[in-house]
């Protein structure tokens, strides 16, 4: 007969495989397709399950043909979100904390309305126009024109779309080195509109360039709970980490999420390699592994030849003991 000690033990092992079953079960399953009003599919459209009570999110981008199926969702009370760029982001609320001996399949087909749609029936189509061509402009480059039209645009009378008009404007800023005025602007179309992603991301890439490596930090943070799956976002976080702070092994963590989004992203797999080897606690097999990959990935690149003596005096150097 086994102890007291090991009857407790062999206790919480059994109990942990029973959490771990219950973790891996899948009590319902989410397929769908997301559309726009014309019926035609969108791809890559972000969705966001959120589950106030339990504090969780599941975050998933529909395929490129606008589909999705996304499998091992626990029960729960969801409140859902369906953003793109471009489009008005769809809110829905789904009572899924039904308790079933199978997995409990739902499907949803879900209609996205145009931005420029719905610009038409809030600010009437000569400032719909307006609005059109100031975005059309950003996209080509052309600042002037619009920064002009977000002007226009402004004077005429923005309602709900303000937000929209000054991220033109300060977008428009930081393109033209006004970094300033861009802090500013960026400014106003948060206090508006605070859970813009890419107003986020541009204000820390803004704050970086002028220096302010906390400032754009904490913006980058901000970005990365608006978007947990974007790459870049925890790249430029690790990138401060480890070039302006030298805290190599804070800046391992989001390198390694920028290299899991985004496994082809060179530039975060150097910068993880060169944080393994130069972290206190160092992992040089990996460190090494990894400028490897670099360089499987760009061997043509600038600094192809200095990656590869940092990989040679590695594997010529003594084992630590």
């Amino acid at each position: 007969m086994p102890g007291k000690r090991s009857l407790i033990a062999i206790l919480a092992v059994l109990f942990g495989s029973m959490l771990a079953l219950a973790q891996l079960s899948e009590d319902y399953r989410f397929q769908g397709k997301v559309i726009d009003q014309r019926g035609k599919p969108i791809p890559t459209v972000r969705v966001i399950l959120h589950d106030p009570q339990a504090g969780t999110r599941i975050v998933f981008d529909t395929n490129p043909d606008g589909t999705f199926d996304r499998r091992m969702i626990p029960m729960g009370i969801y409140e859902a979100s369906f953003e793109k760029a471009g489009y008005v982001t769809h809110l829905d609320h789904f009572d899924w904390s039904a308790d079933a001996p199978q997995t409990t399949i739902k499907v949803a087909q879900i209609v996205l309305e145009s931005e420029s749609d719905r610009a038409r029936k809030v600010l009437g189509e000569k400032a719909a126009k307006l609005y059109e061509d100031a975005y059309a402009a950003l996209v080509a480059n052309d600042c002037v024109r619009a920064r002009q039209k977000a002007d226009e645009l402004l004077a005429l009378g923005a309602g709900t779309y303000e937000y929209a008009v000054r991220f033109v404007i300060a977008r428009c800023l930081a393109t033209q080195g006004e970094l300033d005025p861009a802090v500013a602007e960026y400014g106003r179309v948060l206090s508006l509109k605070p859970d813009l992603f890419e107003a986020r991301f541009d204000l820390a890439g803004v704050l970086e360039r002028q220096g302010k490596h906390d400032d754009a930090l904490l913006e980058y943070g901000r970005a990365a709970e608006i978007n947990p799956l974007d790459a870049e976002t925890q790249y430029d976080t690790g990138v401060i980490l480890l070039k302006e702070k030298q805290d190599y092994e804070g800046a391992k963590p989001h390198l390694a999420k920028a290299v899991e989004l985004s496994p082809a992203h060179s530039a975060a797999i150097k910068a993880l390699g060169l944080a393994n080897l130069w972290a206190e606690k160092s992992d040089i097999a990996e460190g090494v592994r990894l400028l490897k990959r670099y360089l499987e990935l760009e061997p043509q690149a600038a600094d192809a030849a200095q990656i590869q003596e940092i990989v040679e005096s590695f594997e010529t150097s003594p084992a630590p003991k």
